[in-house]
């Protein structure tokens, strides 16, 4: 019986070493799968996306639900770093977005709602966004009414763009 464990942990050390010195491909699957499809065809489960001329490296990575955008979702730059964050609330409409600069800092955040326009759906910032400089320092509000800034640049004063008038 102690035979049997001690070749099952040397079996499952193999494999994590081999699965360790591997590349990250799309096609790469443990521990859970990536990419999937539901029974209709929508993307569904985590999910990545590579960049077309370095596969390796991940443009951008979250989850869909039925083919819906849904939680967390993350959009890398070229580098590695981290560019956006967008976290989609429970009906998904709403997604609180931050922006970040390539040392880290916050750039700006805010949030982005998903509008029908012409029968499309249309993804755009409203209401007031809060700015940053690179060193983290806050700059002030933006506001901004179905995608269309109300200002040129950031301001002092909250303007209290309601979201309930969209």
């Amino acid at each position: 019986m102690r035979m049997n464990k001690s070749l099952a942990l040397v079996l499952i050390l193999v494999t994590a070493m081999a699965l360790i010195g591997q590349p990250l491909t799309q096609a790469q699957v443990w521990p859970w799968k990536w990419n999937q499809v539901d029974k209709d065809g929508n993307r569904h489960g985590r999910w990545r996306v590579f960049y077309e001329h370095k596969p390796t490296q991940v443009m951008s990575q979250g989850r869909y639900q039925h083919g819906k955008d849904h939680g967390t979702w993350k959009t890398f730059a070229e580098t590695g770093k981290l560019e956006r964050l967008e976290k989609y609330e429970r009906q998904g409409q709403r997604i609180q977005t931050t922006f970040y600069y390539p040392n880290g800092k916050i750039s700006h955040r805010g949030t982005a709602y998903l509008f029908e326009q012409d029968s499309l759906l249309m993804y755009k910032w409203h209401g007031d966004w809060q700015y940053y400089d690179s060193t983290g320092a806050w700059v002030g509000w933006k506001a901004f009414h179905r995608g269309k800034a109300l200002s040129e640049k950031p301001i002092k004063t909250k303007m209290n763009l309601n979201p309930s008038r969209l």
